[in-house]
C-alpha cells in the first residue's frame, strides 16, 4: 500500500487516529495512537519510542543489567517507522486503524535487538539459499470469567456444546480477525475447562508472525468487551491442561509452487534434525517464564525431552513428511505466553542449523514419555543456562539479543527466589 492509497482510505473511512504498533522483546504489543493529521505528516520519519521499553519485564518493569535500560545511558530514543503495506482499518472500532512499525536507531539504523528484526534477517538467510519458509500456527488460551475464575469444570476436548457456550465470544473473535486478514482455520474446545485452542491459517513466516501477535492482543480485547478475561499463560492451574504455541512449518521454493519437504527428503531430515537438536538451546525463546515449565511433564501433551516421532503427539517434534504438499513439521515445545516472533525464529534457526551443517537424524521414538535421553529443561534457570552457553544461538539470533534475552529471564528468575508463594505459607506457617 502506498501512502496516496492510505490517505484516500483515511479519508473515506473517517480514520482518525492510527496506532503505530511494535512487539517487545517478550512479544508484549504496544505503540501510540496517532492523530490521523499528525500521521500523514511524520509516518516518513517515523515515531520515537523509548528504547527501554525493548528490555523492560513482562510488567514494564525496568531492572539493572540491561544496557538498552540503564538509566546511566538517559534511555534515549528509538524510532518507529509504520509500514506502509501494514496499514489496516479496525473495523470494530470505528475511526481507527493500525499499521506494525519497524524500530530504527535515532541515526537511521536497524535497531538489531528487535524480535520482529531477528526473524525477518531469517528468512532473508532462507531466501538467499532459494527456500521460503511457510508456517501455521496453533495458540491455546482459557477464557475465565470476570473473577478471573473458570467458566466451566472438567475436560471437553473438541466439544461441541460447549463451543457453542463460548461462540458469542468466539464467533466475534474469528470474524473480526478475518476482517483484519487474519485468516483463520479453526477454533475448537481443548483439553482444559473453557480452553480455546485457534489455528492461524498457514502462510510466510514473517507475516504469520505478525498476525499472531496482533491476534493475542485482539482476543484479549474481545474477551474484555463481554466481561471475560483471555490469558495466554503457559500453565494456569497445576491440574489442569498447560496451553502451548505450536508451529508446524515448511520449506517452499520462491515462487510457492513446490513444497521442498514433499521434494526431497533429505533436506527435510536435515531441517528435522537441526530443529531437534536445538530446541532445549533455544528454550527460553520458546518458553519464556517460570510458569512456562510447568506445563512440561509425562503424558500431558507437552514434550519432556528432544524428541521426533512420526504423526506422534508424545514427541517435541511431530513429523507429518510424506503427506503429500501438506508435508511438514510441527515444533510443540512453545508456550502460549511466548514471543510469536521467536517462536517461530526458534524453529527457523533450529532447522537453517541442521541444513548448513548436514546433521544427521537419530530415531524416531514410538511413546517420547517413557525415555530419559536428551531431557528439555525443567526450569526457566535451567533454560537460560543451556542458552548462554549455546554458540549456536549467538551465530543464529546475535550475541546481543542473547545478551539481552539472558538479562531479561535472570531478573526473572531473581524475583521469583524472593519471592513468599501461597504453597509456602500455607505449609509451613502452621509447623515453624
Amino acid at each position: 500500500m502506498e501512502i496516496d492509497q492510505i490517505r484516500k482510505m483515511i479519508e473515506e473511512k473517517g480514520i482518525h487516529t492510527v496506532e503505530v504498533i511494535h512487539a517487545d522483546t517478550l512479544g508484549m504489543l504496544g505503540g501510540k495512537m496517532i492523530p490521523t493529521k499528525n500521521f500523514l505528516k511524520n509516518y516518513d520519519s517515523g515515531f520515537a519510542v523509548c528504547r527501554a521499553s525493548l528490555g523492560w519485564d513482562i510488567q514494564g518493569n525496568i531492572f539493572e543489567g540491561v544496557e538498552i535500560t540503564d538509566f546511566k545511558t538517559g534511555c534515549p530514543d528509538v524510532i518507529v517507522k509504520p509500514i506502509l503495506s501494514t496499514f489496516k482499518e479496525i473495523p470494530w472500532r470505528k475511526g481507527s486503524a493500525f499499521v506494525f512499525g519497524e524500530i530504527h536507531e535515532e541515526n537511521g539504523e536497524i535497531f538489531k535487538l528487535a524480535p520482529r528484526e531477528i526473524l525477518k534477517q531469517l528468512v532473508t538467510r532462507y531466501e538467499q539459499l532459494k527456500y521460503r519458509p511457510l508456517v501455521g500456527v496453533e495458540l491455546e488460551f482459557y477464557l475465565l470469567d470476570n473473577e478471573k475464575q473458570q467458566l466451566h469444570q472438567g475436560i471437553h476436548s473438541y466439544s461441541l456444546s460447549k463451543g457453542i457456550e463460548l461462540e458469542y465470544v468466539l464467533s466475534e473473535i474469528r470474524n473480526n480477525l478475518e476482517k483484519i486478514g487474519i485468516d483463520i482455520e479453526a477454533t475448537h474446545i481443548e483439553y482444559g475447562p473453557a480452553q480455546i485452542e485457534i489455528i492461524v491459517e498457514y502462510g510466510d513466516a514473517l507475516e504469520v508472525a505478525d498476525k499472531t501477535v496482533l491476534l493475542k492482543s485482539i482476543v484479549k480485547e474481545i474477551a474484555r468487551k463481554h466481561g471475560l478475561y483471555a490469558t495466554f499463560m503457559a500453565k494456569p492451574w497445576a491440574e489442569k491442561s498447560g496451553s502451548g504455541f505450536h508451529v508446524h512449518q515448511s520449506l517452499w521454493d520462491l515462487e510457492l509452487k513446490n513444497n521442498i519437504f514433499q521434494q526431497d527428503i533429505e533436506i527435510a531430515t536435515k531441517y528435522l534434525a537441526g530443529l531437534t537438536n536445538t530446541l532445549s538451546e533455544f528454550m527460553p525463546f520458546t518458553s519464556p517464564s517460570i510458569n512456562s515449565y510447568k506445563r512440561f511433564s509425562k503424558y500431558s501433551f507437552a514434550p519432556i525431552n528432544e524428541s521426533w516421532g512420526h504423526d506422534n503427539r508424545t514427541a517435541a517434534v511431530r513429523s507429518l513428511l510424506n503427506t503429500g504438499k501438506g508435508s511438514r513439521l510441527e515444533q510443540r515445545v512453545g508456550s502460549g505466553d511466548a514471543n510469536p516472533y521467536l517462536v517461530i525464529a526458534s524453529s527457523l534457526a533450529g532447522g537453517l542449523y541442521g541444513l548448513e551443517n548436514e546433521l544427521n537424524l537419530y530415531d524416531a521414538s514410538k511413546d517420547a514419555y517413557s525415555t530419559v535421553e536428551k531431557p528439555l529443561p525443567r526450569s526457566l534457570e535451567q533454560a537460560l543456562n543451556r542458552l548462554e552457553k549455546s554458540e549456536t544461538a549467538k551465530k543464529y539470533f546475535g550475541e546481543g539479543f542473547v545478551k539481552l534475552f539472558l538479562a531479561i529471564g535472570r531478573n526473572e528468575v531473581n524475583l521469583y527466589e524472593e519471592a513468599v508463594t501461597d504453597w509456602e505459607f500455607n505449609r509451613y506457617f502452621e509447623y515453624s
